[in-house]
């Protein structure tokens, strides 16, 4: 079982949108990373990523995500993220492994379902009561850590409203 980084999932959307003549921004970006994780925590039970997802007053953020593309503000993302291999002393571009035919196949439906929405609808959608950032997020107070097993809970019910419509 491989976990990744932020930056594999996030990637992962980027080309997706880049396939699709899409462009994607930076909080569009973050909501699908922050679903993408909750449907593979909800399905799979397991952690997409170990990095922490924090309330933040737009939404759930990845600290690690939100740095890396910070720089392009509410422009459309226009390059990957990237590491920095200390063995061969070279930049790539993290991506999901082939063979991980299960988180592929729930994060290309995750892509399917939320691409259409814009950011803000993103945003306003991880805003709604009883959501795990409107049981975190304290106005005014330093940004809280989002209890994940509240993330999978939320995405249960959430996956279990989409297929019982």
């Amino acid at each position: 079982m491989t976990t990744y980084k932020p930056a594999h999932i996030a990637n992962f959307f980027i080309d997706k949108a880049n396939d699709e003549g899409d462009l994607i921004t930076q909080m569009k970006l973050m909501k699908l990373v922050y679903i993408g994780f909750g449907w593979v925590k909800a399905l799979l039970d397991r952690d997409l990523f170990p990095d922490e997802i924090e309330a933040w007053r737009h939404g759930p953020v990845i600290p690690a995500l939100y740095h890396e593309f910070k720089h392009f503000g509410s422009r459309p993302i226009t390059n990957h993220a990237i590491e920095f291999d200390l063995d061969s002393m070279e930049t790539q571009i993290p991506r999901i492994k082939g063979d991980d035919e299960k988180v592929k196949l729930i994060l290309e439906k995750v892509w399917n379902i939320y691409k259409r929405f814009s950011a803000k609808s993103l945003r306003d959608k991880t805003h709604e009561a009883g959501t795990p950032w409107s049981s975190a997020y304290e106005p005014g107070m330093p940004s809280q850590e989002i209890d994940k097993n509240t993330i999978k809970d939320h995405f249960i019910y959430k996956i279990d409203q989409y297929l019982n419509v």
